[in-house]
């Protein structure tokens, strides 16, 4: 399954789109959060994306989708308020407001 730059195989995601960026998340990762006391759990893999110097907005938006339809292609536990508290944190490392 292809989303974007994205491929979705039996293994996990992983980046497709050429150049100097080079990333991918193992199926048995996907599940992995974040812990840093005070704030609340988030899923790493979509923060790691985020941050990524060679990936652009249309990648980290695609990876997005990818990630949601892998979390339920594969039948992991996934939830709602640690995404959307997830894409609250990632609107903010773009300096966007969550009205936008």
């Amino acid at each position: 399954m292809q989303f974007g730059n994205w491929t979705l195989t039996d293994e996990g995601l992983s980046y497709q789109g050429g150049g100097t960026a080079s990333f991918s998340v193992p199926r048995t990762d996907l599940t992995k959060t974040t812990d840093e006391g005070d704030k609340p759990a988030m899923y790493h893999w979509v923060l790691q994306v985020t941050e990524h110097p060679g990936l652009d907005h249309d990648d980290i938006y695609d990876f997005n989708y990818a990630f949601v339809y892998a979390m339920a292609r594969f039948g992991l536990d996934f939830d709602y308020g640690v995404f959307d508290d997830t894409l609250a944190e990632q609107f903010e490392m773009f300096g966007f407001d969550d009205e936008e």
